[in-house]
């Protein structure tokens, strides 16, 4: 018998504000990593998250077992871990600030608008992935 229970189905065309290539704020946090800034790696905009490099870079570690056979050192493995995109605020370059951005529509396509000062940010491709 199928289950009743019915799994949210991720959207098909998720927007981010954040790009691949973008200087971004951590808002929330751990208190060490709070308010630190960082450079978007890669983002996944149908999970809503993005991999941050950085200060305020976020990571796991994973214990791994030495395997000699196959050249592998046995050790704890940092590796970077995606951050939700609510958490992260965009770094305007004219106040060096976070802030919020809106779209606006132009001849070459949909740019990114700072709120307060106006900056407007490339029109560059997204680093998008599932």
């Amino acid at each position: 018998m199928a289950s009743k229970v019915k799994k949210p189905k991720l959207p098909n065309h998720a927007k981010c504000h954040v790009r691949s290539g973008d200087k971004v704020v951590l808002l929330t946090g751990p208190k060490a990593v709070r308010g630190k800034t960082g450079t978007v790696i890669k983002v996944f905009p149908r999970l809503q998250r993005a991999i941050v490099e950085g200060e305020c870079a976020q990571f796991d570690t994973k214990h791994v077992k030495a395997n000699p056979q196959a050249g592998v050192e046995g050790g704890r493995i940092r590796r970077l871990r995606p951050v939700h995109v609510s958490n992260l605020a965009l770094l305007d370059p004219t106040t060096n600030k976070p802030t919020r951005v809106r779209h606006e529509r132009s001849e070459s396509g949909s740019v990114r608008v700072a709120k307060k000062s106006g900056h407007k940010f490339a029109a560059g491709t997204t680093g998008t992935a599932g």
